[in-house]
């Protein structure tokens, strides 16, 4: 097809296939030679230009700045005064592990057989592992809370149902305050998770109260 063949039409699905990137490189010769010889396509040419750049150059789309929200909201690992929480956590999961390693190993656990001592002398060494390692990265003590949480529950009603059915005195089950301990100081290096950070409510609220002059 010659140039002076080129209908407007078919100049117009070129124009929109150049726009694309899908106009081949006979159609845009054609096309070139058609535009220099019809003022309506030429203007047509600039307008889908000029409206690609504009596309293209459009400005960015304001985002707020959501940093002070999040900080506020964000609880970091705090260790206590002089970071004595720390230590004090590496020596209940070092005790933890000393009071479950012979279950574990040799499966010896008063009233249960050694099948089940193993299995729970596992519970109390893992707990154990995973509070030491917490006292050695206390950052990442809120994610072991819910484990901790959940494990020390369960003992606790295992407990209780000992003592009311079993008849076992609550001071045999004295054992489960290092694991309550361990979880105590968790909670407290985690930022104490669901207690309400009051300084920073106390900021949010002075920060939209109207300032005087």
């Amino acid at each position: 097809m010659d140039a002076e063949q080129l209908s407007c039409d078919t100049a117009h699905e070129i124009l929109s296939a150049r726009m694309d990137g899908e106009a081949t490189a006979p159609e845009m010769k054609q096309l070139d030679h058609h535009l220099a010889g019809c003022p309506a396509c030429e203007q047509l040419s600039a307008q889908f230009l000029q409206l690609d750049r504009r596309v293209r150059l459009r400005p960015a789309v304001a985002v707020p700045d959501l940093r002070p929200a999040i900080l506020s909201r964000a609880r970091p690992a705090v260790l206590g005064r002089n970071g004595w929480r720390r230590p004090a956590l590496a020596w209940v999961a070092f005790l933890l592990i000393a009071q479950n390693a012979a279950a574990l190993v040799a499966g010896q656990m008063s009233g249960a057989e050694v099948h089940l001592a193993r299995h729970l002398g596992a519970f109390g060494v893992a707990l154990g592992v995973g509070l030491a390692f917490v006292a050695w990265r206390p950052h990442r003590a809120y994610g072991m809370l819910p484990f901790a949480g959940a494990l020390l529950l369960t003992m606790l009603l295992s407990a209780g149902f000992d003592i009311a059915e079993n008849g076992r005195s609550a001071v045999s089950e004295m054992s489960h305050l290092t694991e309550l301990a361990g979880l105590a100081l968790a909670w407290m290096i985690a930022g104490s998770p669901g207690r309400p950070d009051w300084g920073a409510i106390r900021d949010n609220v002075r920060e939209r109260l109207p300032q005087r002059a």
